[in-house]
């Protein structure tokens, strides 16, 4: 059979409905690629991130948690400054990472988010 042979109009059918449905999800995932836009630590390769963290956890390993509170503030007082930080956004933070903490630092991190929130 042909193509064009009339008795196949069910399976043209077919073939033309799965190319529109492939079009739509191709549009779908597109529209929401471009929706959703991405942050400087989303386009960095993981590998670059991980690195970056274990360097950082290693720096304050060797400087202490003083050192790490005086950076936190300094950086909050910035990001503030420049309006790119909300007192949201630092409460949905301390919100992640406290299931990662024993009780001593979740109290520790409570206490230096409430001050943060102050500022």
């Amino acid at each position: 059979m042909h193509d064009n042979d009339p008795r196949n109009i069910f399976l043209n059918q077919r073939n033309i409905d799965s190319q529109q449905q492939t079009k739509q999800q191709q549009q779908q995932t597109a529209s929401q690629q471009n929706a959703q836009p991405r942050t400087d630590a989303q386009q960095q390769p993981y590998e670059q991130r991980l690195e970056e963290m274990k360097t950082l956890a290693a720096k304050y390993q060797r400087e202490g948690e003083s050192q790490l509170v005086k950076d936190i503030l300094s950086n909050v007082l910035e990001q503030k400054a420049k309006g790119q930080l909300t007192n949201d956004q630092l409460r949905a933070f301390a919100k992640r990472i406290t299931p990662l903490l024993n009780s001593e630092q979740r109290q520790r991190l409570n206490d230096l988010v409430e001050q943060l929130v102050k500022l």
